[in-house]
């Protein structure tokens, strides 16, 4: 069967995106009730990056990475390749080659349910690449894989189009429909925060600046604690 290749998607205000720029995946989170996280296996080669971006899919058999590489060239500057490569750890999809053309594409990074190679040299690149695993072994070109279309990357479906925002914590989905309301949500609850640490700083206990003490109550151990 030939490989899909679904359309071009919808994008998204740079006013919107820049809202996002340098928003904790915690805050992100937690604006959609602690949902679209993906797995905690998928994390960052190199610390203290951010990314964000809105979603390139990548849909493939295992240990195949053809429409990885076709994919670099589909994209737009800003946009994040997300590749299904089905949680296989043993053969390597991604390695600095396509991380350096990424870099010449403007590429802002790439979310891999698998494993890279030449993490080395990732890492040293600076840019943006989470996965689940690292090994030496290579992969093979037999498929056409999808491009752009629906996939799951890390437990939790991504369609093209939705926003990718990723840091040290890992990374966090954004549906596409949903962006101006998580953005409101998730700067709301940035000042909330705010104030908590406020609170904290001024001498009181985390209990009272995010109002547990009800809480404790009901549960009935207010007197474990002077609250």
């Amino acid at each position: 069967m030939a490989a899909t290749i679904g359309p071009d998607f919808p994008r998204a205000s740079e006013r919107l995106l820049g809202r996002l720029r340098g928003m904790p995946t915690s805050l992100l989170s937690d604006a959609m009730n602690r949902m679209n996280s993906m797995s905690s296996s998928i994390k960052p080669l190199a610390t203290g990056v951010h990314m964000i971006g809105q979603a390139v899919t990548v849909q493939a058999m295992v240990g195949c990475n053809l429409m990885s590489h076709v994919a670099i060239y589909k994209s737009r500057p800003g946009d994040v390749i997300v590749f299904d490569a089905r949680a296989h750890l043993e053969t390597s999809v991604w390695g600095y080659l396509q991380t350096r053309a990424s870099m010449l594409r403007k590429l802002n990074g790439v979310v891999i349910d698998g494993s890279v190679r030449d993490s080395n040299e990732i890492r040293k690149s600076r840019f943006p690449v989470f996965c689940r695993g690292v090994t030496p072994a290579g992969p093979h070109k037999g498929w056409g894989d999808n491009l752009n279309v629906p996939i799951q990357c890390g437990q939790v479906c991504v369609h093209p189009g939705d926003i990718i925002v990723g840091d040290d914590d890992g990374v966090v989905v954004i549906p596409f429909i949903q962006l101006e309301e998580v953005t409101s949500s998730a700067e709301h609850r940035k000042k909330t925060e705010a104030a908590w640490f406020d609170q904290v700083a001024a001498g009181a206990s985390t209990i009272e600046a995010v109002g547990l003490q009800e809480r404790i109550k009901e549960l009935g151990l207010e007197g474990i604690l002077d609250v």
